[in-house]
């Protein structure tokens, strides 16, 4: 079972959220593989494959479940999942020889499953963009989310591997508000260049939807923050809408995220701990309300998931 949280030595993070001026370090490393198979049911469709091109993410959202595996790595400091981008230098090569391979059974790819595949780094390395040329050879079907419209540079080639095998990008929107997206996702780009990378995907024929996720307690999950974010996906005719429930996976992204929520506003810290405090999840009667909550607003403003007729027979079954 999870430990409660205990306040611990993170006074810096808020600094961070604040604007540290300190530089991102950029460190370069060598893979032996690219592609992760993934067993169901474990993951959710339909990803079967998935394929991070880098390791820790340049946004800084504190609610990151991915945060503890830089931990992993050898990084102490509850800033280098941030702060030190670990960069697969040689990915594409290995990568090419993976999807070479006649033997490898070919599945959807589900690339930056665990940190945005378009965060900064990717500016300069354009991994996502070699991969994905590397995927629509190989006619590889892929889907990915990202908080970033860095994603327009590639619109060429998201168009083939829509064309030749299928495609979807998602742009993850945790708030549409702009002073709390402060504290959320201090790095990412602004919201209004997340929605319009959004209408340009539309407009070229890529699907694409909006990932409201996680719906944070207390913070983004009242009537009119769900209802905002729904009728601006339905606005935007976006072909699936996706959401979950805040998952504080481990002691490291637990801490991190209490002391962070504390600093900005000690009330919703004191309410999401209780039902959070000793647990990954909420309880089931808040998420059966949330659920509930969405989809009356789903079905007021007329959302539906129209991925089965934008891909036909290569449908992702999105809940």
């Amino acid at each position: 079972m999870p430990e409660p949280f205990r306040s611990t030595s993170f006074s810096p993070a808020y600094t961070e959220v604040d604007g540290d001026p300190r530089e991102v370090e950029t460190i370069e490393v060598r893979v032996k593989t690219a592609l992760h198979q993934v067993r169901r049911p474990y993951s959710p469709k339909p990803f079967y494959y998935t394929l991070n091109l880098y390791r820790g993410c340049r946004h800084g959202c504190p609610f990151c479940f991915a945060r503890y595996t830089h931990w992993f790595l050898g990084f102490q400091n509850s800033f280098d999942f941030q702060r030190k981008i670990q960069v697969k230098v040689n990915l594409l090569e290995v990568l090419e020889r993976e999807l070479s391979n006649p033997r490898r059974k070919k599945d959807w790819v589900s690339l930056g499953a665990a940190t945005d595949p378009y965060q900064p780094a990717e500016k300069k390395y354009r991994l996502a963009r070699g991969a994905l040329q590397l995927l629509a050879r190989h006619a590889w079907p892929a889907a990915f989310s990202t908080k970033s419209d860095l994603v327009l540079r590639d619109l060429d080639v998201l168009k083939e591997v829509a064309d030749r095998a299928g495609a979807g990008v998602a742009m993850t929107l945790t708030t549409l508000d702009p002073a709390l997206q402060k504290l959320l996702e201090p790095h990412a780009v602004s919201i209004d260049r997340r929605l319009e990378a959004l209408r340009q995907l539309k407009r070229r024929g890529i699907p694409c939807g909006i990932h409201m996720m996680p719906i944070l307690p207390f913070l983004t999950d009242s009537h009119g923050a769900v209802e905002s974010m729904v009728r601006t996906a339905a606005e935007i005719g976006v072909d699936y809408f996706v959401y979950n429930v805040l998952r504080l996976r481990g002691e490291v992204v637990r801490n991190y995220y209490f002391e962070v929520l504390k600093a900005y506003d000690r009330n919703p810290f004191f309410q999401t701990l209780k039902p959070y405090g000793s647990r990954p999840y909420p309880p089931e009667n808040y998420t059966e309300a949330l659920h509930q909550k969405v989809g009356f607003y789903r079905e007021k403003w007329g959302l539906q998931n129209h991925w089965k007729d934008c891909l036909l027979e290569r449908q992702l079954k999105l809940f």
